[in-house]
């Protein structure tokens, strides 16, 4: 007892600290804002949705951040990671979207966080044009919306952290050397995930490209998000909604959500931007992936088709995780394990997800990315 008082003293004097520290910040934020220094709005995604579309970001200072490079020593990484975990954010400044209709505005919350949804009716291009009428010397900026297809035929829910990426997130100091030691051209993707998840992207017929959606989860802050995203885009991976973390100190937390909370209101929401289509989730044995997943398919019975779980840990958590799975008989919902990428293409070819020539392209590129 006296233990747990300890605890919740030391969070509450943490989050006074923090709260002091914030209204200076943001005081000077505010003036700054105000006196020539250009700001940027950082979007997290900008997504076509049931009923208009989604858009997140937050208020910047404009910054440079230096390319990375495949000589970079570890500690030039450090150093650089460092500059993107100490995101200047200008809160309560006003952003105003448009898609070629009458354009949404909206004042960013006191983190520079904003959450917009503009209306089916007012998405007239699909060039997002971004405006910040508190600074005078901010120029509007245009960014592209995911291509979602008018007929796609299911939506995918992956997992980042060993799934996508080596991460070894299940060995916390591991984890940590591998994120703030690498850059994004180091960075080591499973072999054949990027022709994998295009192939999911494109669907079983090539001769009808869907553009099914794809949404990312990971517990990583917003503030990794630029970092993310680059190391998308330079291994070809499809890039989509990214669902991230907020992290910082309140009263019911130390610094961030729980993972579990945070994946079950991700994927919730993903759910409901599009509904009744089929979806595929795709995770890893190390966290709690299997345990979030299944909770999701009993929750949604019958739209859950798939869930597949890279086996990142050996038999004897795959045995623990298999007590979980036998909650889905009732589920419609398919279940199975992988333990590389080119098993995850047969599972998919199997279902009909992906087709024959799909599948040999990532069997492909996984020998050729392991030999």
């Amino acid at each position: 007892m006296e233990k747990n008082k300890r605890r919740s003293y030391l969070r509450f004097l943490a989050v006074q600290i923090e709260k002091i520290y914030d209204a200076f910040h943001r005081f000077l934020a505010r003036v700054t804002g105000r006196l020539g220094k250009p700001m940027v709005a950082e979007i997290y995604h900008a997504t076509p949705v049931k009923d208009g579309v989604a858009i997140k970001g937050r208020v910047l200072l404009a910054r440079k951040v230096r390319e990375p490079r495949p000589e970079d020593s570890r500690l030039t990484n450090l150093v650089q990671m460092m500059k993107r975990w100490a995101t200047p954010e200008r809160p309560n400044s006003r952003v105003r979207v448009s898609l070629g209709g009458e354009a949404v505005e909206q004042i960013a919350d006191g983190e520079g966080y904003f959450d917009i949804r503009v209306p089916a009716k007012e998405h007239i291009q699909d060039k997002l044009v971004i405006e910040l009428p508190d600074s005078e010397v901010s120029q509007p900026a245009i960014h592209e919306l995911y291509d979602v297809g008018e007929n796609f035929e299911h939506l995918v829910i992956s997992d980042i952290d060993d799934t996508v990426l080596v991460t070894h997130a299940a060995t916390t100091l591991r984890m940590l050397a591998t994120t703030m030691l690498g850059n994004a051209l180091t960075r080591q993707l499973f072999p054949g995930t990027p022709e994998l998840y295009r192939a999911l992207r494109d669907g079983a017929d090539p001769k009808q490209p869907r553009a099914n959606p794809l949404c990312y989860v990971t517990s990583s802050p917003f503030n990794l998000h630029s970092l993310l995203h680059l190391i998308f885009e330079e291994n070809g991976l499809p890039v989509g909604p990214f669902f991230m973390t907020d992290w910082g100190i309140d009263l019911d937390k130390w610094f961030k959500k729980s993972h579990h909370e945070h994946k079950v209101e991700a994927i919730e929401e993903a759910l409901d931007w599009y509904p009744d289509k089929p979806v595929i989730l795709i995770g890893d044995s190390g966290q709690h992936d299997t345990m979030i997943y299944v909770e999701m398919a009993l929750t949604h019975p019958h739209r859950i088709d798939l869930i597949l779980i890279r086996d990142v840990c050996g038999p004897e958590r795959i045995a623990e995780l298999s007590e979980e799975i036998v909650q889905l008989e009732d589920a419609g919902t398919a279940f199975s394990f992988f333990s590389d990428t080119a098993e995850a293409a047969e599972i998919l070819t199997e279902h009909g997800w992906i087709s024959k020539e799909q599948q040999q392209t990532v069997v492909d590129a996984s020998n050729h990315d392991e030999a």
